[in-house]
């Protein structure tokens, strides 16, 4: 007897596991230890006028909840952090896209004189519409994204000053093939998987001055209307070093080698374009850190291979620029501008549609009412141009090209929980 388990269950299966292993663990010990739980409850009031980022924009309240509760486990070689968190999306206007988001994680730690080992895991079932920006650029779906990723890593110190790191990841993305409103929503996503590993060495010259080098190896593979799989090679330099109390410097540079193939469906069954190339680039996520008594700021520029659910995988060039300024001991102002360019890695992108601009500014003042309670009022202004919006194209206009102002108000409770050592 055969039997077939669906990819909602195998994901469920995994993430069961998982979690059970890390409570096991969360439990067990008899060595001294502090325990600790605490939650928050976040949630926002907003009016989006471009739900869609559509031409022809449709506008609506949403209601966000948001509760989250955290684990701790700390020993003095070992901590273990868990966390679970079960929330609720409303559209009074749109009310296919309501939705549950749900994310659990689970992270550890292990040291001892010379060596780290950690290990971090998550499983989310989130709408595909709040990762858009990231992943996809279709902003009109309904279509849940499911995600598990597992990510170990280790360091061993074998002088004073020098380390061997390494670090690998796993990550799955399946979509719900959910579609509503005659038609309106696009669902044609591909679900993809990628794998990574990273060697390298670390020096760390000062308390102030650390560098490293590293290479790395990255598999994406995509299944769906496309089928690719890209193979990426590459060598890193990191740097990282504390000019002052106030200003931190941190920086990473390399350069990339990706082979990729690609089938695209044409007609199933009939008609397949196949297709095979090797594309170069360089990588980058340079940061400039600043804080003082009233100002803090963090100016970044990054160039990254990234997973997409598009059938490709994509290469994101992102420049950000967030500001804060402490007004009173309770009341503060910011604002967020961030700018970024997304290409498939492969150079072939014309006929998915992949090739777009995403701008975003968004000011904010936040009000500390209490020691656990903070209101914040907030604007945010996107704007989304896609070089080939035919792909996701249909009765509301091109998806790939429009512009929405969202309005929000929110009010976050942060409970300090209970805190037990023993």
């Amino acid at each position: 007897m055969k039997t077939i388990f669906s990819k909602q269950e195998s994901y469920a299966s995994r993430a069961r596991i998982a979690f059970i292993i890390g409570a096991f663990a969360f439990c067990s010990g008899i060595d001294a230890a502090e325990w600790g739980v605490n939650a928050t409850i976040n949630q926002a009031l907003s009016y989006n006028d471009n739900v869609r980022m559509s031409q022809n924009p449709q506008g609506s309240v949403i209601y966000d909840l948001t509760p989250t509760i955290n684990f701790t486990r700390k020993t003095e070689v070992w901590d273990i952090v868990g966390m679970a968190s079960y929330g609720l999306q409303h559209y009074t206007e749109i009310e296919q896209f309501n939705n549950n988001p749900q994310h659990y994680g689970l992270i550890t730690a292990y040291r001892t004189e010379r060596s780290n080992l950690g290990l971090s895991a998550n499983y989310s079932i989130a709408p595909s519409q709040n990762f858009a920006e990231q992943d996809t650029g279709n902003f009109s779906s309904n279509a849940d994204r499911k995600n598990l990723s597992v990510t170990p890593s280790y360091s061993y110190r074998f002088t004073e000053l020098d380390s061997l790191i390494g670090s690998a990841s796993y990550s799955k993305s399946t979509y719900s093939n959910g579609g509503s409103n005659n038609g309106a929503d696009f669902n044609n996503f591909n679900d993809n998987e990628n794998k990574s590993v990273n060697i390298g060495w670390q020096r760390q010259w000062s308390e102030l001055f650390m560098q490293s080098i590293s290479v790395f190896y990255t598999n994406y593979e995509s299944t769906g209307q496309v089928n690719s799989n890209s193979d990426s090679y590459g060598i890193n330099l990191s740097s990282s070093y504390q000019f002052s109390e106030k200003w931190q410097f941190s920086g990473t540079i390399g350069g990339r080698i990706t082979d990729t193939s690609t089938e695209t469906v044409i007609i199933p069954g009939l008609l397949t374009a196949i297709e095979q190339n090797t594309t170069e680039g360089f990588l980058a996520d340079v940061g400039v850190h600043y804080k003082g008594e009233r100002l803090s700021s963090n100016f970044g520029v990054s160039r990254s291979l990234v997973p997409s659910g598009q059938g490709q995988l994509t290469e994101q060039t992102r420049v950000s620029l967030d500001l804060s300024y402490q007004i009173t001991e309770r009341l503060s102002s910011g604002v967020a501008a961030s700018y970024q360019e997304t290409d498939s890695a492969s150079g072939d992108d014309d006929s998915l549609g992949i090739s777009r601009t995403n701008t975003r500014i968004s000011p904010h003042v936040d009000w500390k009412l209490t020691q656990d309670w903070l209101m914040s009022a907030s604007y945010a202004y996107r704007k989304q141009d896609s070089g080939n919006s035919a792909a996701i194209t249909g009765s509301r206009g091109a998806t790939g090209n429009g512009d929405s102002n969202i309005f929000m108000l929110s009010i976050n409770y942060n409970w300090p929980g209970l805190s037990i050592s023993r």
